[in-house]
């Protein structure tokens, strides 16, 4: 199954590195239909009106130049979440480009939530 790089990173470097090659390996690899049932599934899920309902502090991590999930979605979720934060990396999607900021930040969080219970 072809994929576009372009959708999932902003800079297109980073499709050459281990994590980009890693992404897009495991792209080509998955069964058409079941890749295209899940896309079908994201489609149709939309649980913007529960977002009330988390109540655990919420880490949400968005690509400042994500196409495939642009920031607006982070900032609804952090909107809808009571006890949301977000961080935006300059990252596409999934922050491939960034992953040292989104560990750290996501270590920060846990450690942040284990030292609160």
């Amino acid at each position: 199954m072809p994929t576009i790089p372009a959708r999932w990173f902003a800079d297109p470097r980073a499709s050459d590195t281990f994590l980009g090659r890693a992404l897009l390996r495991s792209e080509a690899e998955a069964d058409p239909a079941g890749y295209a049932a899940c896309c079908d599934a994201l489609a149709d899920f939309d649980m913007r009106g529960d977002l009330h309902r988390i109540t655990a502090p919420t880490l949400v991590i968005g690509g400042r130049r994500d196409s495939a999930t642009p920031l607006d979605h982070a900032h609804q979720l952090v909107d809808g979440i009571a006890d949301a934060t977000l961080l935006t990396v300059a990252a596409g999607h999934l922050a491939v480009e960034r992953p040292s900021a989104a560990m750290a930040a996501m270590r920060a969080h846990l450690g942040r939530a284990r030292h609160s219970s």
